[in-house]
């Protein structure tokens, strides 16, 4: 039996951190003996299989805390034995101080838009990285390109898979909900969503903004909801478990940023029939899944006066945006947990 350790952040949170749990419990259910290593004891709501061997590094206080948790992982990776060893995103540095990526299979992803999610120094380690690892997994076909060819050589083109759990597209009256869920980062542009939906309320007063998420930005964007006098039709719901199920309902999801990987709430929002209006931001990852005016609606990063219109356009035509939720529905099957784990075991074999 073939082992597998993958790195991961923490049992619950972000996109990654999804993904890894959800190739993880995949792959012990098909022949894998699958060990997770995680980097911290926070947010653990997340589904793992009881099968996966689970160890957690040390809490990282202190200034010599990293030689502990590297010291940590080697013994860990040791005793593991792993065939592979599967990282998204995640303790690079790690892999370089304590001399990792030479003595295993180390498979690596890219996350996000490197050219602008790393400061420089950043930069210098990930491509060391990749250029170490035995293989490294792309979202799109923009992140591949930007490494080169010897990094190219070596790399394959995989789109997130959706979790398993997600509710059934709802069919019945929309509620009157414009929904977003994503970090309060300057990443995510959320000033520009809301100076766009001070022009949709104007005409659309009945309607109201949900933003799902937790993030450094919160005071800052309460306030300027205040300041736009759109404070009432706008709500800060925080992170919630299951937001799948809070969200089918409701009209139309939006997605502002500036850059992202793929974005996996996006692609939810898209396999539960919501009618998607999101920017066509680097590095690629709405584009590669966002067929304009067919599944979903793309607009130019930053320019709040279209994204407006795309929303209003949406709102003042109901059956379009039923039909743009109704074909965006086919990413369940295009992009299962499934199909996709398919395509990493076909990577490690390769």
């Amino acid at each position: 039996m073939k082992k597998i350790t993958f790195l991961i952040g923490s049992l619950g949170g972000g996109g990654a951190e999804r993904v890894t749990i959800a190739l993880g419990n995949h792959f012990c259910n098909n022949g894998y003996e699958v060990y997770f290593i995680a980097f911290s004891k926070e947010n653990n709501n997340y589904e793992v299989d009881s099968k996966i061997k689970i160890s957690f590094l040390p809490d990282n206080i202190g200034k010599t805390a990293i030689v502990y948790r590297i010291k940590e992982l080697k013994k860990l990776l040791e005793n593991q034995a792993p065939d592979y060893v599967i990282s998204l995103g995640l303790g690079y540095q790690y892999l370089i101080l304590g001399n990792l990526l030479n003595k295993y299979k180390f498979i690596l992803s890219e996350r996000n838009a490197p050219q602008y999610f790393y400061k420089w120094y950043e930069k210098i380690y990930v491509k060391y990285c990749y250029k170490k690892a035995y293989k490294v997994v792309f979202q799109t076909k923009d992140a591949q390109e930007y490494y080169g060819k010897i990094i190219k050589e070596k790399s394959k083109v995989i789109a997130n898979p959706l979790t398993s759990s997600l509710p059934i597209p709802y069919e019945g009256v929309r509620e009157k909900r414009i929904v977003a869920v994503n970090r309060l980062s300057p990443q995510k542009n959320i000033f520009m969503l809301l100076k766009a939906m001070k022009k949709v309320f104007s005409e659309f007063p009945e309607f109201c903004l949900e933003i799902y998420g937790k993030g450094e930005q919160k005071e800052m964007l309460v306030r300027y909801s205040e300041e736009l006098g759109i404070a009432d039709n706008v709500k800060f719901m925080g992170q919630i478990a299951n937001v799948h199920s809070h969200i089918v309902n409701a009209s139309m999801f939006v997605s502002s940023s500036n850059f992202e990987g793929m974005s996996n709430s996006m692609l939810e929002a898209m396999a539960i029939g919501l009618p998607v209006v999101c920017t066509d931001c680097p590095i690629g990852g709405a584009r590669m899944v966002i067929r304009n005016n067919i599944n979903g609606i793309l607009t130019p990063v930053g320019d709040d006066r279209v994204f407006a219109d795309e929303i209003m356009n949406l709102l003042k035509n109901p059956e379009k945006a039923e039909k743009l939720g109704k074909k965006a529905t086919e990413l369940r099957y295009q992009l299962s947990v499934e199909t996709i784990a398919e395509e990493w075991e076909e990577l490690l074999e390769s």
